[in-house]
């Protein structure tokens, strides 16, 4: 895996010249209702006319506090994405380019179960994952737990670019990621810049 990364970084950095980065943030939801900010880092690159080939490095920390059951979810999630896209709109300011490929996800859920514990009325939170389910329950034994995950998924974006200058541009780009196993999925929306080399 070490390798794999140190590869597309050397690609990426002697490439310069005929591929543009992008750095985004924005809002993301998971199935299971934890939402937060993603950080992703993208390097486009042109195959021939207007299509293109993204690989994209991201991290998302997403938090839900469930205030009926008493529970905190984090999930922290480590993603590679690789993508091909096409432009189909082509303006002077403007740009619609939608992405559609395949991610692989690193998922670290974490669970908190609020006290008072052991006592009634016993609170549980059950989220759906691979392997069945993932309960938190307010017992003291169940009260805290850890599951990790990795899996591949999809990844749908419909990137809007928008022109700031010749080098720099502004970037909307709502996105659904589905995985494989259908109990992972997220979505929202990254916003961030372009840096085009000329």
């Amino acid at each position: 895996m070490k390798r794999l990364l140190a590869t597309l970084l050397f690609i990426m950095c002697f490439s310069k010249l005929f591929a543009q980065w992008e750095l985004s943030t924005g809002y993301a939801v998971d199935k299971n209702l934890a939402d937060g900010a993603p950080i992703h880092l993208a390097y486009d690159f042109k195959i021939k006319n207007r299509l293109f080939t993204k690989s994209q490095i991201g991290y998302k920390y997403l938090y839900h506090f469930n205030d009926h059951v008493g529970s905190t979810l984090k999930v922290s999630i480590i993603e590679l994405h690789q993508t091909l896209s096409y432009e189909v709109v082509k303006k002077r300011k403007y740009i619609l380019k939608p992405n559609a490929g395949i991610n692989y996800r690193f998922y670290r859920w974490r669970g908190e179960m609020q006290p008072p514990l052991n006592t009634i009325p016993m609170r549980a939170e059950i989220i759906s994952v691979r392997d069945g389910a993932f309960i938190l329950a307010s017992t003291d034994a169940e009260a805290r737990k850890t599951y990790r995950v990795n899996n591949f998924g999809f990844s749908f974006q419909l990137q809007n670019q928008f022109r700031i200058s010749d080098k720099i541009w502004l970037h909307v780009t709502p996105f659904i990621e589905p995985d494989y196993d259908r109990s992972q999925n997220n979505g929202g929306c990254y916003i961030g810049v372009i840096l085009k080399q000329l």
